[in-house]
């Protein structure tokens, strides 16, 4: 028995351990990605969609505050990308069309696993809730107007509405389960441009 009290110890010091291994990773990988997205040159042709984005390239950032949520933003929706971060879904608007009408910007992100609990709390953001997204030099302002629980099959929820800019968030329900998707489309409501010096100065607050 007492063997056996000895091994649960050591496993529940293992697991403990490996959590806080997690979560330092998580923090350090998230304070690289936004001092890198900070760092960049947005003076120069911030709307040059020649550019090419790359597959886990940090290109952005989110904010929620409802639910306490400011990361970082990256290129690409696969594991590898939103291990630490939210992804961007690439066959959704490109992020030159982000903040353009009929365009809709699909945002992803991990709710239950131990790297990347970004959107843990996404079922608490309602209608009228405000998301900003930070792209290139803009800042723009997005109004929650609809909520859905769909089946991983629609791929609907990407399609663009007329008339409106969109950003559509995307996550797995209910949590630590993968069987739906958790779905909030928002709508722009405001947007700000800022020169380079602004803007990183405004992500460092």
């Amino acid at each position: 028995m007492k063997k056996l009290g000895n091994l649960f110890l050591i496993i529940g010091i293992a697991i403990f351990l490996f959590v806080a291994y997690a979560k330092v990773q998580t923090y350090l990988e998230q304070k690289r990605m936004m001092e890198e997205y900070t760092q960049l040159n947005l003076a120069d042709n911030p709307d040059d969609a020649s550019t090419e984005v790359k597959k886990g390239e940090t290109i952005g950032m989110l904010e929620i505050d409802k639910i306490g949520l400011k990361t970082a933003m990256v290129e690409g929706a696969d594991q590898n990308n939103i291990k630490f971060a939210v992804g961007h879904l690439p066959f959704s608007a490109s992020l030159y069309e982000l903040g353009k009408e009929n365009h809709n910007f699909v945002i992803v992100g991990h709710r239950s696993y131990t790297f990347g609990k970004f959107f843990n709390r996404l079922d608490e953001v309602e209608n009228d809730d405000k998301i900003v997204v930070y792209a290139r030099n803009k800042v723009l302002t997005y109004q929650v107007f609809d909520k859905k629980i769909v089946q991983p099959t629609n791929v609907d929820v990407v399609n663009p509405i007329k008339g409106k800019s969109v950003v559509t968030l995307i996550t797995c329900y209910p949590e630590y389960s993968d069987a739906q998707r958790l779905v909030l489309f928002s709508e722009l409501v405001e947007e700000k441009t800022l020169d380079g010096s602004e803007f990183a100065a405004l992500l460092k607050n």
